[in-house]
């Protein structure tokens, strides 16, 4: 048999109350600050042991004290659907660090090439100015090549060896 809302209710209060670790005075203060009336403590605790009925006005100011939706204090299916919804992103979450990290291994390799060809076409320069200064200029790259090149090199220089910053958000 499904417990009645009052019985979650007071479970689902000691539980938020206890999870934020503020006491029942603590809430009780909480809750007649915005209620603009006193609420004593020992209202809290015997709602919590239910032994006393929680009034309407008293559970959506409780919910707002405690920073959370009323219908976390009158629901289990709110907390599954919840806990749910944590498990389908930590999964999503872990695809998607799987994914960064094929990113950051595919531009890490991308980066050594280019690295690689830009010192042997360096060599090439340097050994065609050697042998023919005059000719030497007839193997340079086109300026916005050079400009691509330079600026994607000196991000690689920044950076440590396989690091590869995360794409800004």
């Amino acid at each position: 048999m499904n417990p009645l809302p009052g019985d979650l209710f007071a479970r689902r209060l000691r539980q938020e109350r206890e999870r934020l670790g503020i006491s029942q005075a603590e809430l009780a203060r909480r809750m007649a600050a915005l209620l603009g009336t006193n609420v004593d403590s020992t209202a809290i605790t015997r709602i919590e042991q239910q032994t006393r009925a929680v009034r309407l006005d008293e559970a959506v100011t409780a919910a707002e004290a405690l920073g959370v939706p009323l219908v976390v204090l009158v629901s289990d299916s709110y907390a599954r659907e919840n806990e749910a919804e944590i498990q389908n992103q930590l999964a999503e979450l872990a695809l998607a660090k799987q994914e960064w990290e094929k990113l950051r291994q595919k531009i890490h390799r991308i980066t050594q090439t280019i690295q690689q060809l830009s010192a042997e076409r360096d060599a090439f320069c340097s050994h065609a100015l050697d042998v023919d200064p005059e000719t030497a200029g007839d193997y340079e790259l086109a300026p916005e090549i050079r400009a691509a090149l330079d600026a994607s090199m000196c991000d690689a220089r920044t950076k440590p060896a396989g690091e590869v910053a995360a794409p800004d958000a």
